[in-house]
């Protein structure tokens, strides 16, 4: 047994030094620190322009992909039709370059712009009528790329974060207009803490994060036992892919812990955990305020907010021995929706067309990229981080830590 671990620690000790390789060569000219004073105060990385200059006969704006979504030309296979339903709808979108003088917004991904061998393929050329987008939806420690020679090149940003240009969210809810005496009687709510019969679980296959997430999980699966089932990769218990859905819609509490902590980050774990009618018990954004900004009212329970794990489990018993209690955390569900990933991307080109549609959007520039990337609290990308989560990670499945 020691001896198979010892070649499993050695395999995954040659893997890192293998890939700490690539990325020193990759990003040796891209790795970013901040001082210790930090990069600069909110403010003093945008620049207000004197006006928005709108392009000539644009009724219907044209948005020009520059590049793709990561690799994916197609933007996950979304076309003119995602504009259909939106409020705003006269919009078109294109990855035809020969548009370029034709077009009123230039999309970028963070994800695509940088390639290692050809460089950044930026337009030759600009025009002042339109408005050039960086779109991101990984959080700064899996941003490999060096913004500094994007100073003063970007007009909005679409990103994750709630203080982004034009956001893009992971998930999101609605109000739903039902009468108060469907609200307001107890009769017809639905008895959720008899619906959801197990009690706990989690799922991940990503054994390599920033946040040490596994050691939490490790320390609640010692105080909850047979209590919480670990699904994944990281987990070893297998979810079906037919019935997955259906398999972890059992559960009282879902444990929804991001990668690494920061500003806004709440991902499609938080949301799909909502859709299937749980209690997610979450671990992410920078504080529990980031998801009392988007979440449904009293619909979650934040890790950070107990002084200790034990104080957490204690608190997880309670509500399963009190059917009051539980289903006063799902309340939310008579008056609201919640809607995952793919429905928050097609929201996002309606967003998006209806942004480039607004005149009083005020002229600006990005002059300080970087800084108001790294305006958190978070790490940000480098060598170190890559190093330390792979690191981590071995440590951890070897229990070392």
């Amino acid at each position: 047994m020691i001896r198979r671990k010892w070649k499993k620690f050695l395999k995954f000790l040659l893997s890192s030094v293998i890939v700490s390789f690539f990325f020193l060569l990759v990003i040796a000219s891209t790795e970013q620190m901040c001082p210790p004073e930090g990069c600069g105060q909110p403010g003093e990385f945008i620049q207000k322009l004197p006006q928005r200059v709108i392009r000539p006969n644009s009724e219907v704006k044209r948005i020009l992909r520059w590049t793709g979504f990561f690799n994916d030309l197609t933007w996950e296979e979304t076309d003119d039709s995602y504009f259909k339903p939106c409020k705003v709808k006269e919009c078109t979108m294109t990855n035809d370059r020969t548009l370029f003088d034709q077009t009123d917004a230039v999309l970028f991904h963070a994800g695509a712009l940088w390639n290692f061998w050809k460089g950044s393929r930026m337009p030759s050329k600009r025009h002042a009528y339109q408005t050039w987008i960086l779109h991101n939806i990984e959080p700064p420690p899996r941003v490999p790329l060096n913004l500094v020679p994007f100073y003063g090149v970007f007009n909005w940003t679409a990103w994750y974060r709630r203080d982004s240009d034009v956001p893009v969210s992971y998930g999101g809810y609605t109000s739903l207009p039902l009468p108060p005496s469907i609200k307001f009687n107890k009769s017809l709510k639905t008895n959720w803490a008899k619906e959801n019969n197990r009690f706990s679980a989690w799922m991940s296959s990503n054994c390599f994060d920033y946040n040490r997430r596994q050691l939490v999980i490790k320390e609640l699966k010692s105080y909850l036992g047979q209590d919480m089932d670990l699904y994944g990769k990281c987990g070893g218990k297998r979810c079906p892919e037919t019935i997955c859905y259906d398999t972890l819609s059992n559960y009282k509490f879902f444990f929804t812990f991001e990668n690494c902590n920061c500003k806004d980050y709440i991902t499609e774990k938080f949301w799909s955990a909502l859709l299937r009618r749980q209690v997610p018990v979450v671990f992410g954004g920078s504080s529990s305020q980031d998801y009392a900004k988007i979440a449904p009212p009293h619909s979650y329970i934040h890790v950070k907010d107990f002084k200790d794990v034990k104080s957490l489990v204690d608190y997880l018993r309670y509500l399963d021995q009190n059917e009051t209690a539980y289903n006063e955390y799902l309340d939310w569900t008579v008056d609201h929706d919640v809607y995952s990933e793919l429905p928050a991307r097609r929201k996002w080109w309606c967003d998006l067309c209806e942004a480039l549609h607004n005149k009083s959007k005020p002229a600006q520039v990005y002059t300080d990229i970087s800084g108001w990337m790294q305006d958190d609290w978070c790490p940000q990308w480098s060598l170190v981080n890559q190093l330390g989560r792979l690191l981590d990670g071995v440590k951890i499945s070897l229990g070392l830590l």
